[in-house]
């Protein structure tokens, strides 16, 4: 089991699995059914679910079955994973939102011209006889923005020249080639969560693309995405759930499917309840239940139980580092992602408690008043990072009682916390139990009808409370502390305040904190690559690693591979 990480089959991101496999694997439901009817259907739509339910596999598929089919409608895919490569520039050039947007519709372009490409038409996406309007000028505009050039992008001809309407002109005549009836826009890592100023200009863009012919959908996450004053969700675009809840009756069916077409072979000789305890423990997330299968086939512990138990920890402490780890991203709301985690924490310990008093039930579900999270600056964006972190899943909303005051019927926000906190926490033992049988008997009763009710002050210290507000740096001169977010200028000494960056956090990561191997990390020290700045900063990082004595080609790919997975997950 030495070679478990390297196997195919265990590739947790769908960006780095070839078409042939993805749809190999693909499981299909109910669930994904309705979700890949949205995606091919008109309108525009969004995508919301945490890092790993599927958002990218669904896009993927929905797009290979529109280009192999050609009653379908016609379908470009474009990923705009790498919009943080663009965000420094939001403090070191003025016309940033110029760049950005013609990034946005250069990628666009570049995806036409992927489809015209491997369909074959005889269709010019760009002006062949303007060379401002390349396909060469194009793929160039995006390679800078994305290699942090930007002055020489900042008076860039083609920024004048790309428009919105250009855009829909060309998708419309290209759909219109294909004689299709229509074309679907799938806009894949749309959730811009460490640029909201990018998020509003994107948002813009994504609307205006709607037409009768054009139907716009993009990945979002939960909870943080924000989409500015001029973007209506409801009205603008319908939100599809891609995130399966472990509520859901067909829950247990769809990850036995998953199981059966790309795992069979590796849960062979697995205990069955452990395999079911693992469907649970991933939370609904496709990806969580991969990592949970291949670190318990990769451990050595003789002794099931212990092993079982030290992949759930394992994984615990990965969930919590990297909800934690928004705070190196979004340092101003440092405060507010450590308080959520207490507030996790007690959610629970009083769920844990709850199911103590139950015989022949469970419950996986609290309700937070919803007066009592809008006393409190900041508690709503507090809890909205836990769902984008997948941490708490959000279930609807229940008004239950009456308010003695007002008359009014009580509103109280349902979530469901991560189910492996709660398998870990022991919240489903019996006494000093705590075997796979009797755990799992526990999870598969009933849920109590009513969850528990509680104020975002019951679950909260006074101490606690207070510190939900905004961690702003201070002047870089004068230290003096920022009044507000918005803040451009120091009011005490006046120079110009510079905001953090976390593109350029990530750039300072040193080689000793990447997976690499020890002799690895010495080598590429070896040749002044000490940190991951160094390593994007290369024009060939190929041919540069290749220097290195017995690297060769298989070599240095994995190494920069394992560079460039590093800053996908930290700027995810």
């Amino acid at each position: 089991m030495s070679d478990i990480f390297e196997e195919k089959e265990f590739e947790e991101r769908s960006d780095y699995i070839n078409e042939s496999d993805l749809e190999l694997w693909n499981v299909e439901n109910e669930h994904f059914n309705f979700i890949q009817q949205k995606l091919l259907g008109v309108g525009a739509k969004l995508l919301a679910g945490p890092r790993g339910t599927g958002k990218t596999h669904q896009m993927k598929i929905a797009h290979a079955k529109c280009m192999k089919d050609p009653t379908r409608p016609a379908s470009i895919f474009v990923s705009f994973s790498k919009y943080y490569h663009l965000e420094p520039f939001l403090t070191k050039v003025p016309n940033a939102i110029q760049i950005f947007h013609t990034w946005v519709l250069g990628k666009i372009l570049l995806g036409c011209d992927a489809v015209v490409e491997e369909l074959a038409l005889s269709f010019d996406v760009f002006e062949s006889s303007n060379p401002v309007f390349s396909k060469d000028s194009v793929t160039e505009f995006v390679s800078k923005a994305e290699k942090l050039k930007a002055a020489q992008l900042s008076d860039d001809p083609l920024i004048p020249i790309i428009s919105i309407s250009k855009i829909i002109l060309t998708i419309e005549s290209m759909a219109s080639m294909l004689k299709r009836s229509r074309l679907v826009l799938m806009l894949d890592d749309a959730a811009l969560s460490l640029t909201p100023e990018y998020l509003v200009e994107f948002f813009d863009i994504f609307r205006s693309l709607k037409t009768k012919l054009i139907s716009p959908k993009a990945s979002v996450y939960p909870g943080t995405t924000q989409y500015g004053p001029r973007f209506h969700v409801g009205h603008d675009a319908e939100m599809i759930q891609c995130w399966l809840s472990v509520e859901t009756p067909t829950y247990s069916n769809f990850m036995d499917s998953l199981i059966k077409k790309r795992f069979d072979a590796y849960a062979t000789g697995i205990n069955n309840d452990i395999i079911e305890l693992f469907k649970f423990a991933s939370f609904g997330v496709p990806r969580a239940f991969i990592s949970l299968l291949r670190n318990f086939k990769a451990r050595s512990e003789k002794n099931t139980l212990s092993r079982y138990n030290s992949v759930l920890e394992q994984q615990v402490q990965i969930i919590e580092t990297e909800y934690l780890s928004l705070s190196q991203k979004l340092v101003q709301y440092k405060g507010v992602i450590e308080t959520g985690n207490k507030l996790f924490k007690q959610i629970i310990a009083e769920i844990k408690d709850d199911n103590k008093e139950l015989d022949n039930e469970k419950n996986l579900t609290i309700g937070i008043s919803s007066e009592s999270i809008s006393k409190y600056k900041l508690a709503d964006r507090m809890i909205r990072f836990l769902i984008e972190a997948g941490l708490l899943y959000e279930d609807v909303p229940v008004k239950h009682g009456t308010e003695a005051s007002t008359g009014e019927k009580r509103e109280y926000k349902r979530y469901i916390p991560h189910l492996i906190f709660l398998i870990q926490n022991r919240s489903f033992a019996k006494g000093k139990t705590n075997s796979f049988q009797e755990v799992l008997k526990r999870i598969n009763t009933r849920s109590r009808k009513h969850p528990l009710r509680r104020k975002i002050d019951n679950l909260l210290k006074p101490t606690e409370l207070e510190s939900l507000k905004l961690d702003l740096p201070p002047c870089q001169v004068c230290h003096t502390p920022r009044l507000s977010v918005e803040q451009r200028f120091c009011h005490n000494c006046g120079n110009e305040l510079i905001n953090h960056s976390a593109f350029e956090e990530c750039m300072k990561i040193p080689v000793e904190n990447l997976p690499l191997t020890h002799w690895q990390k010495e080598k590429v020290k070896g040749i002044n690559l000490n940190n991951i700045g160094d390593f994007m900063a290369l024009q060939d990082p190929g041919t540069e690693l290749r220097r290195i004595h017995r690297v060769g080609e298989v070599k240095s790919n994995k190494i920069y591979g394992e560079v460039v997975k590093t800053v996908d997950e930290f700027l995810a």
